[in-house]
């Protein structure tokens, strides 16, 4: 079983390079691919591992991000992107009581990279003080 809603605010750390999203058929050796797996649009989806954060579930560590391939084919490890358009979440359990999670969105925003916040001390804090 599997829940699936709605996100308004998504911000992705990307942690995997992109890779094709396959539809397969079959179970253990008889498994095989029998295409892509595709939007509600008919485009083909590409997922990339990601840390997310998503309003209203909060941080979600180990999710996967599933992108039409236009907008994933750029996403390098350690870029922080902002997912937008038709955003949803899906929650499914996962062997040993793991929830997997799958955010499927329709374009990407680039915030910065991870790196470059990091050597900064960063993000910019609200009401930090320091310019007053």
């Amino acid at each position: 079983m599997a829940i699936e809603l709605r996100v308004t605010s998504v911000t992705a750390l990307v942690t995997g390079e992109p890779r094709e999203r396959q539809v397969y058929q079959g179970q253990g050796d008889a498994r095989r691919v029998v295409g892509r797996f595709t939007d509600a649009d008919g485009r083909p989806l590409s997922a990339v591992s990601a840390v997310v954060v998503a309003e209203p579930l909060g941080m979600l560590g180990d999710a996967t991000v599933l992108l039409p391939d236009m907008q994933a084919a750029g996403l390098q490890v350690g870029s922080v992107v902002r997912v937008e358009g038709n955003t949803t979440a899906r929650l499914a359990g996962g062997d040993f009581a793991a929830i997997r999670t799958s955010i499927t969105g329709e374009r990407v925003t680039p915030v910065g990279v991870f790196q470059a916040w990091v050597a900064q001390g960063g993000p910019a804090k609200a009401g930090d003080g320091k310019a007053a």
